[in-house]
């Protein structure tokens, strides 16, 4: 006497439908890339974004965030940021950068808590995994902040330069592009 097969399990039919899927998709030439093979580098930034920084108060070599607010634009990011506690017309642009040449898009602002920039400036001792190396230019923002530190490691490590008295830089040059990991912008006479 024949015994009738049992009918499948659930997770049976699961596993042979996620089979035939596949070899579906291998057929057509749509396979995708093993996990293993994808990059371990951080994804180029798509958004814009703004941050409200303190002034370095003394004894300290960085700036406080007050307030960091990522957008689709750069003018919503702003809006966010500076709305609350301070307004667009108390906080001071420090500085704008951007990822690509010629301040393309996306941008990342700093803006100043306390007014424009004194010797003892703003520091950002690091940039963030969706900025760190990735800046290729950038503008000043308010006319004290004439003077520009960039280290190549978080933390004012590494290699470093610095831009005094400009007020644009459409390309950092191919020594420094995607290179920058953290900043001090204050004013120098």
């Amino acid at each position: 006497m024949r015994t009738r097969p049992k009918p499948p399990t659930i997770a049976t039919a699961r596993r042979h439908s996620r089979s035939i899927a596949a070899l579906a998709l291998v057929a057509c030439g749509v396979a995708a890339a093993p996990a293993a093979a994808a990059s371990t580098e951080s994804p180029a930034p798509t958004r814009s974004c703004s941050v409200l920084l303190e002034p370095i108060k003394p004894g300290e070599t960085f700036s406080r965030v007050v307030k960091e607010v990522c957008a689709d634009t750069i003018e919503k990011a702003d809006l966010a940021a500076l709305g609350g506690t301070r307004t667009a017309a108390e906080a001071t642009l420090l500085l704008e950068a951007a990822d690509n040449i010629n301040q393309g898009l996306p941008r990342y602002r700093w803006w100043g808590y306390s007014g424009p920039c004194d010797t003892a400036g703003y520091g950002i001792r690091d940039l963030g995994v969706m900025w760190n190396d990735r800046i290729s230019s950038w503008r000043q923002g308010h006319s004290r902040c004439n003077y520009l530190n960039v280290w190549e490691h978080n933390s004012y490590q590494g290699a470093k330069r610095y831009w005094h008295n400009w007020t644009k830089v459409d390309y950092v040059g191919d020594a420094w592009n995607d290179r920058i990991s953290s900043m001090h912008i204050h004013y120098e006479p």
